[in-house]
């Protein structure tokens, strides 16, 4: 039970995350379209986004039936708590739900009974 709550919050995230990105997106171009500058890290946000969200999605699809799976999750809140963290310091607070969102997404990867195993056959 603790797995699938947290694969339907992690898909949640990614959800969240592309929408964020979209936005992203539109800020980028409308800063290129009226001769604006556009900073670097915001290109690499721009790229990442994405990525990031995939990366969500795919650790919450397989989280129960891959044993990668709960590495790259875990990987992935990890690296949401830090980016965050970046958000809540420079003035975001609002990233602190993001924090909470991802430490409950951790408690319920490491408190569930873990991914089965093959059995060898024979």
């Amino acid at each position: 039970m603790a797995l699938t709550i947290a694969r339907v919050i992690m898909v949640g995230q990614a959800v969240a995350s592309l929408g964020v990105w979209v936005g992203q997106l539109q800020d980028t171009f409308s800063r290129m379209d009226h001769n604006q500058d556009v900073y670097p890290q915001a290109v690499l946000v721009d790229i990442l986004n994405p990525l990031i969200a995939v990366a969500l999605l795919a650790g919450a699809i397989f989280l129960g039936s891959r044993p990668w799976a709960r590495a790259l999750a875990l990987t992935m809140e990890y690296v949401g708590i830090i980016s965050a963290l970046i958000n809540v310091i420079t003035g975001f607070y609002q990233a602190g739900v993001a924090i909470a969102v991802a430490l409950a997404v951790i408690v319920l990867i490491r408190r569930s009974t873990g991914v089965p195993r093959a059995q060898p056959v024979g």
